[in-house]
């Protein structure tokens, strides 16, 4: 798959260094600060080929947008990877198929190790 990956989270200091880590890794990265932005890219024809989604988001949470993507033809076929302090919503976020499931605060290598293995299995 090539393409992008896109960041979701709502706080800007998360989302700068998610955006840069991926992206002295080689990785071509956007980032947005909302769900909504979210959805909109990934029912774009410039899809993402990865989406590392942050649970805690006001307007709308990961699992709500998440929810939402399974709804979209193409946009279900999108890995996502969550990303959340609480730990207890990995099962419910399986059940609207998220590959991956990160806890905070993220382990950096952690994180780049579920990103390569992510996209290689979706490739």
């Amino acid at each position: 798959m090539s393409g992008y990956i896109l960041v979701v989270d709502d706080q800007f200091g998360v989302r700068l260094l998610i955006h840069k880590v991926l992206e002295e890794s080689g990785y071509n990265v956007k980032a947005v600060a909302s769900g909504l932005e979210c959805l909109n890219h990934a029912i774009s024809l410039n899809r993402p080929s990865l989406i590392l989604l942050d649970q805690r988001m006001p307007a709308m949470t990961g699992i709500q947008v998440l929810s939402r993507l399974s709804q979209d033809d193409q946009a279900k076929d999108i890995p996502v990877i969550m990303i959340s302090a609480e730990t207890d919503l990995e099962d419910l976020a399986r059940c609207f198929g998220v590959q991956n499931f990160l806890s905070k605060p993220l382990d950096l290598n952690v994180l780049l190790k579920t990103v390569q293995e992510t996209l290689a299995g979706a490739s």
